[in-house]
C-alpha cells in the first residue's frame, strides 16, 4: 500500500476538500495526483485507476459512485481523451474559413452543429452511417488535430474548451452559446448516464449536483467556462448565443448565425425559402426524428442523444435546497458581468416570482460560494429576436420579406 500511494505521489495536500478549484485551469499539481472532489470521501480502496504509461502519462479514475473521468495536465476530461488530442488541439493551426462552435456541454453544441454545417457545407453535408455529425464537425480536444487537418474546408469544428485554451491563431471565426446552468446541469446529468465511457449508467442526481456545483466534472466549471468566454463578448469574430434565445426565434438565430459568418452561408439565409427549409430541419422535434445522425448508437445506453431540449426541465429534478446553491454560486461568480442579469425567469423557483433576483447571501452562511456578493446595478438583458432583428443591420431579410407581404 505505501509503495502504491508512492507511485501516486499523493500527499495530504491533494486529498480531497470543499474548495471550489477550476479543473480547466492549470494547477500547481501533479499531473498523477487524483483531482479533488466535495462529494462522497475520496477512499482509494473504493477508487478505481488506470495509469497511462509513457511520456503523455495520464490518470483515468472513477471514485465510488461517480463518473469515469480522466486528469491530464492537471485538467478534467472524459475518460477516452488521450492527452495527444487535446495538447495538440490547443496548438493546432485554424483557417480563416473555420466555424468553431464553442460551448460548455448540454449548451446547444449539436443543434448549432447541425445548423452551422448546414449553412456551411449546404449540399455537402451528408447524412447516413459513417457521416455522423460527431465524423464531419469533430471535436478537436477529442479527435485531435490530425484529425481534424484531414477534413475539407470550409470546416465547421466543435470544441468545449474554454477561452484559454482554445485556438487562436488565424482569423477563424468563433460560435459561443451558453445556457442557463439549471438546465445545462440536467441535461449533462442524463448526457452522463447514457454515454457509455462514463460507466454510470445508475448514477445518483445528487452526486452529480455536488460535482457540477464545485466544478468538478468532464471538460471544467461551468463558471469558469462562462467567464472565459464572457470576456471576449464583443469580439468581432465571436458570435455569443443563449440557448434560451435560440427557443425562442430559431430562424432568426439562424439569419443571425449566417450573417456572422458570411460568404456561402449569408447567401443562404438571405434566400427565405432555404432559411426556413433550415429552420425546420433544426427544430428539436425534426432532430429527434433521426438521433443516429449525431453519434453512433453504439456509444449510447439508449439509442436517443437528443432527449427533451426546452426551458425549465430542472424544475422535474432540483430540490429548493439545490436550485438556491446554484442561485448562489451564480450571483458570487457572475457579479458584474453581462451574464448576471440573464435567465431571471428560467432559474426562478416560481414560475410567477424571479427568485435569483431577489437572493440574498449571508458571507458567514454560505457554505458554497465562499466568495463576497457585490451590490453591482443589474445590466440590461440580452435578448435577440425577430423584433430586435428588424432594427439592425441583421434584419433586412425580415424588412424585405414584410414589404413583399405588404406589395401582394
Amino acid at each position: 500500500m505505501v509503495s502504491f500511494l508512492k507511485h501516486l505521489r499523493i500527499d495530504h495536500g491533494d486529498m480531497p476538500h470543499c474548495d471550489r478549484t477550476p479543473p480547466m485551469t492549470p494547477k500547481l499539481l501533479n499531473p498523477l495526483s487524483p483531482p479533488r472532489t466535495p462529494c462522497s470521501p475520496f477512499d482509494l480502496k473504493s477508487t478505481s485507476f488506470c495509469f497511462r504509461k509513457g511520456p503523455a502519462r495520464s490518470v483515468v479514475y472513477q471514485p465510488n459512485g461517480h463518473p469515469k473521468q480522466v486528469v491530464i495536465d492537471g485538467e478534467i476530461w472524459p475518460p477516452i481523451f488521450k492527452p495527444k488530442n487535446v495538447r495538440s488541439a490547443k496548438m493546432m493551426n485554424l483557417n480563416e474559413t473555420d466555424v468553431v462552435i464553442a460551448t460548455y456541454p448540454k449548451c446547444g453544441t449539436t443543434w448549432l452543429q447541425h445548423i452551422t454545417s448546414q449553412l456551411v457545407k449546404g449540399v455537402d453535408y451528408k447524412a447516413g452511417k459513417g457521416n455522423e455529425l460527431c465524423i464531419q464537425s469533430p471535436m478537436i480536444e477529442r479527435m485531435g488535430a490530425q484529425f481534424a487537418n484531414e477534413i475539407k474546408g470550409p470546416r465547421v469544428l466543435k470544441t468545449h474548451f474554454n477561452h484559454d485554451n482554445i485556438p487562436k491563431n488565424g482569423n477563424a471565426k468563433y460560435i459561443y452559446c451558453v445556457r442557463n446552468p439549471k438546465d445545462c446541469l440536467t441535461s449533462y446529468f442524463h448526457h452522463n448516464r447514457n454515454f457509455k465511457i462514463y460507466n454510470w449508467a445508475n448514477g445518483t442526481w445528487d452526486v452529480f449536483v455536488d460535482l457540477f456545483a464545485s466544478g468538478q466534472l468532464a471538460f471544467g466549471d461551468y463558471f469558469d467556462h462562462l467567464l472565459s468566454w464572457i470576456a471576449h463578448i464583443d469580439n468581432e469574430r465571436v458570435l455569443f448565443l443563449k440557448y434560451e434565445d435560440m427557443i425562442d426565434d430559431l430562424e432568426g438565430t439562424i439569419y443571425k448565425i449566417g450573417q456572422f459568418i458570411g460568404g456561402e452561408a449569408k447567401k443562404r439565409v438571405e434566400d427565405l425559402a432555404t432559411l426556413c427549409e433550415i429552420a425546420d430541419n433544426s427544430t428539436i422535434d425534426a432532430m429527434k426524428k433521426d438521433q443516429k445522425r449525431w453519434f453512433p448508437e453504439s456509444q449510447l445506453h439508449k439509442a436517443e442523444f437528443i432527449r427533451k431540449g426546452g426551458k425549465r426541465d430542472w424544475k422535474n429534478y432540483f430540490t429548493r435546497e439545490q436550485s438556491d446553491r446554484i442561485d448562489a454560486i451564480f450571483k458570487a461568480k457572475l457579479a458584474g458581468t453581462k451574464a448576471e442579469s440573464w435567465w431571471k425567469e428560467e432559474m426562478a423557483w416560481s414560475d410567477q416570482l424571479p427568485s435569483i433576483e431577489n437572493l440574498t447571501v449571508d458571507d458567514e452562511e454560505d457554505k458554497w460560494s465562499q466568495r463576497e456578493l457585490f451590490a453591482l446595478p443589474p445590466l440590461s438583458q440580452r435578448r435577440y429576436s425577430r423584433a430586435s432583428l428588424l432594427s439592425s443591420g441583421y434584419g433586412s431579410i425580415w424588412s424585405l420579406a414584410s414589404q413583399t407581404a405588404n406589395q401582394q
